[in-house]
């Protein structure tokens, strides 16, 4: 037997809250009920607006020299459970040049509000940028793609200013490391023009024999890229110096990094401007060796990768102005570490040397609570991005929160990366939290090395279950192992013992289609009587303005001057006439003709389209009734009585070929 459609929405609405609302809700009036639902319902589209991830974006700074790199930054959170955001995109000017990016990390946001701790989840995503040409861009807001739609970040305005030549700020907290070198001019050398062996003697022969080289690219300047090794393994650092050979007086600007795609990079050289030349020979001949830039390859995949070359404009007596000039490729063969002793759970890219250390906090909860668990790897070499967990029953981990500090130290990149959890215990008694392990590859040692935390254990007092929670019929013979399944299915109705037709549950009052039109009800009636409020107003004003109208005024006068008349009255006659008269050209053409001398009416109503024969009709009536108010002898009499009743025929004439005339 099929079951009768019912509207989902109460139902729907109800399941979002807790138990005892649906208990009480029978005992309320009907129509406090239906109120009731109404604002869920109300309720129900601001939650779900509420999931929408929070897009923000920012630059590191927002005025920028021409060749001096600068980041862009988007971040995505959404409420735990909303989907991820993924797939960041970014598009920028013409004159604007993505050199590296997206760098994309995950974030985690976690607040204690009014007793309930949220959780959001998300992403960020880091783009270099550098600015080819001065002036002022709009950068739009990076996107994001989140449940098969793409969300776009506020636009970003960056001013670009020519370069000046003066000392670049440091990188942001936020950027991406290794990025283009800042561009600045260096002069170089000394007071002298080339460098060749009977200027410089004061100086050692060979002040950098490692610098040395059999022949030479160029017989001026050129850049050199110098690696510590040509081999390594995925994850373990590869140092990149690049030095600038040079002979004469020159001058470097436009400097752009190797673009070392394959690698992730860490810039090892804070200002090149404090670096001192040495002295070198390269082909028989003294060159000075600078160094202007010096790079931390971590390998991201096993292979020959290819660092890319450092370019540079260099301005010189013997070369010309701005002349570009290319650093070498280095290749590296990169391979993975042994599989021979590898440990479980290494995670190929963790080389170098570190620690591991653990807090938790609080040690004593309630079931169902939440303890803190960070755990900080401390040391040099390339971080891992993530760290696995304990996982056993009764324990969830939520994704860590990452906060690093990491920094040249000694020619190697080291400081530490801590991961910050948030676990919620479900079991009660004394709970061990286990313990977490960190596998690694140390170059040095060239074996695997292992880490580990222990966590300990956290006391955890149990809850009595509510009443609510408890099911609401149980089958006669079931097992108590089933109590604790049971609870998921307390609101299922119990085992039938008998066959019989299908009784459908009591629906409520006011459910279905009653319930919609209950709803409905107040704005359709604020609606109608906003619509009769607007249309009574506009009736009475429609009236308000007949009253006073021109045309209408034009009426009232005819009815006084036919009165006058029968009364014999000529001078009153006369004068409403006038009246009409000058009204019903105002209705006709617009023109208030009581201020216009009577010679000059014709030319004023000629103007405005009225016909010759018609004017001059108008302007005898009013030329009449002129003439009786100016001649006392005409208002007595029979003869005044006729006067009167052949002016108001006249006027009446007037007005009405007046209100028939339509302007062309």
């Amino acid at each position: 037997m099929t079951r009768p459609p019912r509207s989902p929405a109460p139902l729907a609405l109800a399941a979002r809250f807790p138990a005892p609302l649906a208990l009480a809700a029978p005992r309320l009036a009907p129509l406090a009920t239906a109120l009731l639902f109404a604002l869920l319902a109300l309720l129900a589209p601001l939650r779900a607006r509420a999931q929408q991830p929070e897009l923000s974006s920012r630059a590191s700074s927002t005025e920028v020299e021409v060749g001096e790199p600068f980041t862009v930054e988007v971040k995505a959170l959404v409420e735990r459970g909303g989907g991820m955001p993924s797939d960041p995109e970014l598009r920028v000017p013409p004159d604007l040049s993505i050199v590296s990016g997206p760098s994309i990390g995950t974030q985690m946001k976690t607040q204690l509000s009014g007793g309930v701790m949220t959780t959001q989840l998300g992403i960020s995503a880091t783009w270099q940028i550098v600015a080819d040409k001065p002036g002022r861009y709009t950068i739009p807001g990076p996107t994001i793609g989140w449940n098969g739609k793409r969300l776009t970040a506020a636009p970003i305005l960056i001013k670009v200013v020519p370069a000046s030549g003066r000392p670049r700020r440091p990188n942001s907290p936020f950027l991406m490391p290794g990025g283009p070198m800042p561009g600045f001019p260096w002069p170089f050398g000394g007071p002298g023009g080339l460098l060749d062996d009977d200027v410089v003697e004061d100086e050692p022969e060979d002040q950098a024999p490692e610098l040395a080289m059999p022949s030479e690219p160029d017989p001026v300047v050129f850049i050199r890229a110098i690696p510590d090794k040509t081999n390594a393994v995925v994850g373990e650092q590869v140092t990149v110096s690049f030095y600038l050979y040079f002979r004469e007086n020159a001058e470097m600007s436009e400097p752009r990094a190797a673009p070392a795609a394959d690698f992730l990079r860490h810039p090892l050289l804070e200002d090149p401007r404090h670096e001192r030349p040495v002295y070198t020979r390269v082909g028989g001949h003294r060159y000075a060796a600078r160094l202007v830039d010096k790079l931390a390859l971590f390998p991201l995949k096993a292979g020959e990768l290819h660092t890319g070359s450092m370019q540079a404009r260099i301005t010189g007596r013997r070369i010309g102005a701005r002349v570009l000039r290319e650093s070498n490729d280095v290749v590296v063969r990169v391979t993975e570490p042994p599989l021979a002793g590898r440990p479980s759970g290494y995670v190929l890219g963790d080389v170098g040397q570190f620690t591991l250390k653990a807090t938790v906090q609080p040690r004593q909860i309630e079931q169902g609570g939440s303890v803190a668990v960070t755990v900080q790897v401390a040391g040099t070499g390339n971080f891992p991005q993530s760290l696995r967990v304990p996982e056993r029953t009764g324990l969830e981990w939520l994704d860590p929160e990452k906060r690093e500090s990491l920094e040249p130290r000694g020619g190697a990149i080291g400081g530490f990366r801590s991961f910050g959890y948030v676990v919620r215990v479900q079991e009660s008694g004394a709970v061990d939290l286990g313990k977490i392990e960190l596998p690694y590859w140390d170059p040095a040692q060239k074996r695997y090395v292992v880490e580990s935390a222990e966590l300990g254990v956290v006391q955890v007092t149990p809850v009595a279950p509510s009443a609510a929670s408890a099911p609401s019929s149980t089958a006669p013979g079931a097992a108590d192992g089933a109590a604790g399944r049971a609870e998921r299915f307390a609101g299922m109705p119990g085992l039938r013992t008998s066959l019989g037709p299908y009784a459908p549950p009591a629906t409520l009052p006011l459910d279905g289609a009653p319930f919609w039109l209950l709803l409905a009800a107040p704005p359709l009636a604020v609606t109608l009587f906003g619509a009769g409020a607007r249309l009574a107003r506009r009736a009475r004003e429609r009236r308000a303005a007949g009253a006073t109208s021109p045309a209408r005024l034009a009426a009232v006068a005819l009815g006084e001057a036919e009165e006058a008349a029968a009364q014999g009255d000529v001078g009153a006659t006369a004068a409403a006439i006038e009246r009409a008269v000058h009204r019903a050209i105002e209705s006709a053409t617009g023109l208030r003709s009581r201020g216009v001398l009577l010679a000059a009416l014709p030319d004023e109503l000629g103007q405005r389209g009225v016909p010759d024969a018609l004017s001059a009709r108008a302007c005898e009536a009013l030329a009449a009734c002129e003439a009786i108010r100016f001649e006392p002898a005409a208002r007595g009499g029979n003869a005044g009585a006729a006067a009167a009743a052949a002016l108001v025929e006249q006027g009446r004439a007037v007005l009405t070929e007046l209100a028939r005339w339509k302007p062309t």
